[in-house]
């Protein structure tokens, strides 16, 4: 892990940690104590996961996009996603950038996350709404 967080992959990484198989992410991840990347997950750069937050496999987090003009396609805008504490992602859930996801949030499987998540709501859907908030 020492030659990641040295060549700027990894900015930050807590304790108890755990990627699985074929896991990718870009530079600048931040990930706090506690916290799991599921098998296939993508995550894009700068994103930033907080602690206790358990990640099934296939998810993927976007962090940038293709800026546009009229007529064309003119480089990217980064825009990162921040995962917030005790979250739960569920199996190939895709988050797109700028994304805030609440504490203790859940997002139902195979839901497409393209506004931020309140804190204790269970979003689902593509693409993601509340359905409902934890009590």
């Amino acid at each position: 892990m020492r030659y990641f967080v040295a060549k700027g992959i990894i900015k930050k990484c807590g304790r108890n940690v755990n990627v699985q198989n074929r896991a990718r992410f870009g530079y600048n991840l931040e990930i706090g104590d506690n916290s799991g990347i599921g098998e296939n997950c993508r995550i894009g750069s700068g994103t930033i996961i907080g602690k206790n937050v358990m990640m099934a496999p296939d998810v993927i987090i976007v962090s940038e996009n293709h800026r546009y003009t009229k007529e064309t396609f003119v480089g990217w805008v980064k825009e990162p996603v921040i995962v917030e504490d005790n979250v739960w992602i569920g199996y190939r859930v895709i988050v797109l950038p700028g994304v805030r996801v609440g504490r203790n949030a859940i997002i139902g499987a195979g839901a497409v996350v393209t506004k931020d998540v309140p804190p204790y709501a269970i979003a689902g859907g593509v693409p993601a709404k509340v359905l409902k908030m934890r009590e």
